[in-house]
Parts: C-alpha cells; structure tokens; sequence
C-alpha cells in the first residue's frame, strides 16, 4: 500500500463508531413489525437521499407509540450511538500524518451525517465522506461503489476499503477494490503498515 496513490476508505457503523447497542437494533426488539417496515422503507428512502428522515418520524412515533417529537426522537437516537472507537481513530490519525487521504464510506441519512461529522469529531479525522445519502445508493449495492470510484477518479485497485460487513466487503472486492473486513484495531493496524503493540509489554 501507497499512500502516494492509494486512498483509504471506512465504514462508520461497527468500525469508527462503536456504541453498546445500535439504536435501531434496540428498536427491532423492542417493535420488531414496526421497525423493520420503517427501516425497509422510509429509511432507505432517506438513506439514498431520496427524502428527509424527519418527514417520516411522526408516522413512525404513532406506530410506536412515543409521545416525543420528530427532532426529540431523533436527537435521542443520534446520542445513542455517539460512541467513537478511539484506538483506531488514533490509528487513522497516524496514517493521515503519514499522507493517507481518508474518507468514509457509509450508509447514512443526512442529519446523522451531519452529526457524525460535527458532533462526534468525525469531520476532524477524515478528508471527506461518501454517505449513500449523498451518493444515491447504499452498499452492497454496485452501483454505490462505482460511483465512489467514479467520484474519486482513480483506477478500483488503489481503493482500501474497512467494512465490518462480510457482504458490503464481498461487494466491494467485487468492484475491484482491496477490501477488508474490520474485527480489531491490532489487526487493522498490522495490515495498514502501522506498529503493533506486543501484549506482553502492555500487561499491568
């Protein structure tokens, strides 16, 4: 790999961004019939910017039967997940440092992207993003990564993709690009070139 020509690009959900408990999973349990039409539907509507995920709220809070307001339920859910995975964003901090353009490739509605870059730091630790909301098309789908590719303007081959998505990785290895799937930090730091810790230097 060569940051010279090579361009990094990460998934957020399950790789930059950990928290306990997605909201959505939480919400497919607790209302599965309710959740999984809104997330089949108006999600992916707004998910490939086709619509704004606040028009659907209202709707959706009646099926569940929350008195909140749209922005109240969203503000919730985005703080749900603001749980950044700090050992490896001070891993892409070092490879930024050693020249690495990064940028996220993620399916996301709009507002949580924003809030992901605002909020959560994300738009301090990466040069851009490729949300499916602003791509128009979400992984695995073909189409999103040929897009992406179109976008960036270089050749498949030199496109280093983390996902922690076993499908969205076979995807993208099918678009020509050298894709990975994320499991830990010392894995991601070993096949990215960068120093690995020896566990039994850091036992207390």
């Amino acid at each position: 790999m060569d940051p010279r020509e090579d361009i990094l690009l990460l998934d957020v959900d399950g790789v930059l961004v950990t928290p306990p408990e997605f909201f959505g999973v939480r919400l497919l349990r607790e209302h599965p019939e309710a959740a999984r039409a809104f997330f089949f539907g108006p999600f992916v509507e707004a998910s490939t910017g086709r619509s704004d995920l606040l028009t659907h709220l209202p709707a959706f809070l009646k099926e569940l039967g929350r008195p909140q307001t749209p922005q109240a339920f969203l503000r919730e859910w985005l703080e749900s997940e603001n749980h950044p995975n700090p050992g490896l964003w001070a891993a892409v901090e070092e490879l930024r440092a050693a020249g690495w353009r990064v940028h996220l490739a993620t399916n996301q509605e709009a507002h949580r992207t924003r809030h992901l870059l605002d909020e959560v730091g994300l738009g301090q630790l990466v040069e851009g993003h490729f949300a499916s909301s602003a791509v128009g098309h979400r992984k695995p789908v073909p189409d999103y990564f040929a897009e992406v590719t179109r976008r960036l303007g270089v050749p498949p081959a030199h496109l280093v993709f983390w996902d922690d998505s076993h499908e969205n990785v076979a995807a993208a290895q099918a678009a020509g690009w050298r894709a990975f799937r994320y499991e830990d930090v010392p894995t991601f730091r070993r096949v990215m070139g960068l120093p690995v810790a020896d566990p039994a230097l850091t036992r207390g």
